[in-house]
């Protein structure tokens, strides 16, 4: 005998919804967003981030999202489209071997002198917290693994500054550099780049927030 219960109910619901949402996208396109400037901005990974005038691209069926979809595969976009791609947080996410493959892809779509941003978690700082906290594994497995949540939310490339810059060179990118969230523009929300990282009262720089040009 089936017995439904409130947990049953809220995953119905929940499945309902994103089939809702996903049907609705390919039927209907959600209409870009149009910047005073004419410069068009893409937020990659955005999850339930929703700032002004970027288009939306996420795996998971937000009612802002324009694109659900992969980030490896940006083919709804033509080349020399954007002026501005933002990933927070999600290079990790994907396998280590098709990074170059994916760097390669999102450059396809920027305009020339258009600027990759990026932020990953900065595995020199994980380091360094498993040795000031006595290598306790409960500090650093979600910086380093993914929160493991949902089935997005899991990790499988590590990056350091060096490593970093090598792929981005490697893949013909230029002016590369660090960027603060504070210095720059397009950046009014609040993300991993963004918020301070605190582990027994000791705050560390979890992201490397590195930017190039095409």
């Amino acid at each position: 005998m089936l017995v439904i219960t409130k947990k049953i109910i809220k995953k119905i619901f929940k499945n309902l919804s994103a089939a809702y949402f996903i049907l609705k996208s390919k039927v209907y396109h959600k209409k870009y967003p149009q910047n005073q400037d004419g410069k068009v901005f893409i937020h990659l990974g955005c999850g339930e981030i929703n700032s002004k005038g970027f288009i939306n691209v996420d795996g998971r069926p937000f009612p802002h999202i324009h694109h659900i979809s992969n980030v490896t595969n940006l083919s709804m976009f033509k080349d020399n489209f954007a002026d501005l791609i933002y990933a927070s947080h999600v290079l990790e996410h994907l396998p280590i071997s098709n990074i170059k493959i994916v760097l390669e892809e999102w450059k396809r779509v920027l305009k020339p002198a258009g600027i990759l941003r990026l932020g990953v978690p900065d595995f020199e700082t994980i380091i360094q917290i498993y040795n000031d906290c006595n290598k306790n594994i409960d500090l650093i497995w979600r910086p380093l693994l993914g929160g493991q949540e949902y089935k997005q939310n899991f990790h499988y490339a590590i990056f350091n500054e060096t490593y970093l810059k090598s792929l981005l060179q490697d893949c013909g990118y230029r002016g590369i550099r660090k960027w603060v969230s504070e210095e720059v523009d397009h950046h009014d929300f609040e993300d991993w780049t963004s918020i301070e990282y605190k582990v027994k009262e000791t705050i560390y720089p979890i992201s490397l927030n590195i930017e190039a040009m095409k």
